[in-house]
């Protein structure tokens, strides 16, 4: 694996340019081959990144998938053997890669068809280390432990992907534009492809989820802004109804979730709740219709 050519994708929104260089910096250790793909819209002041940095500024949002995706082109047009996705807030310690691909070698070396493998993750507003999902036939949650572990899905920071597996699986839905993203490549690699993912207990990263948490019903629940809400429920809705990726027991809980959600998010919203009210019920219509893409 000495030679093994990782390139990491790193795509940004409206990034904190000190919290990115400490980001970059902490990639730069451990591979020479990045691409960020900046999806920040309009004119704005150019982001400095270390030398050897490929960058891709877009001018405009295009979506998390979108912009992944033309990475991944630029990534494999130049020989990746894997890609490594991040998002633009994690720093990673500093033997990530090296123990990735020791745990990458091993799912190899037992002859896995791996479409993705995944540290666990430190959820910095919750703070616990999140649980491992399974589908047996329904989601099951179990504690990270040491070793290699089998699981429906994993999110995209942090998660290498090999070369080989995007060929055959295809690349990022589009139209999902953001949240699902990764689920739904997972579920499309496992249930159409044949491919698995895994999780390593033994490499853990930080991971923020959303923007911030409230207690629901004794747990505590990440909330979003209204817009990532209406994304949320929209594509929930479009995976249940109008995908293949997810088997029938998923896609019927996720369309149970994405009811439940249309209401419990505008309730739980420490603000603003009439405008996360209007933004779940706009998911919600935009999902059965299948309207996808970006909300106009």
């Amino acid at each position: 694996m000495s030679e093994y050519k990782v390139f990491c994708i790193i795509v940004t929104y409206r990034p904190d340019a000190e919290h990115l260089q400490r980001v970059l910096a902490s990639i730069t250790r451990q591979t020479p081959h990045i691409v960020l793909v900046d999806n920040t819209p309009g004119q704005h002041e150019a982001l400095a990144v270390p030398e050897g940095v490929q960058r891709v500024t877009l001018g405009d949002n295009i979506g998390i998938a979108a912009a992944q995706n033309i990475g991944i082109r630029a990534a494999l047009e130049q020989g990746a053997d894997a890609v490594w996705l991040s998002d633009q807030d994690t720093v990673y310690p500093p033997q990530f890669l090296t123990d990735m691909l020791a745990a990458l070698q091993t799912c190899h070396a037992q002859g896995i068809r791996l479409g993705a493998l995944a540290p666990s993750y430190f959820d910095t507003n919750k703070g616990t280390v999140q649980a491992f999902v399974r589908h047996a036939p329904f989601t099951q949650f179990f504690l990270p432990q040491p070793g290699l572990h089998p699981v429906s899905h994993a999110i995209a920071s942090g998660t290498l992907i090999p070369a080989c597996a995007l060929q055959e699986i295809g690349h990022m839905q589009e139209n999902l534009f953001i949240d699902w993203v990764d689920l739904e490549w997972c579920w499309r690699a496992k249930n159409l492809h044949g491919y698995r993912t895994f999780c390593t207990g033994d490499v853990v990263i930080e991971h923020t989820m959303g923007d911030s948490s409230v207690y629901f019903r004794g747990k505590k629940v990440s909330i979003r802004t209204p817009i990532r809400h209406y994304y949320m429920v929209r594509n929930a809705i479009h995976i249940a109804l109008h995908s293949q990726s997810a088997t029938t027991p998923i896609r019927f809980e996720v369309f149970v979730k994405a009811l439940a959600w249309t209401l419990v998010f505008p309730l739980i919203a420490p603000s603003d709740k009439r405008q996360h009210l209007r933004a779940t019920l706009a998911g919600l219509w935009d999902g059965l219709c299948n309207r996808m893409g970006q909300k106009a």
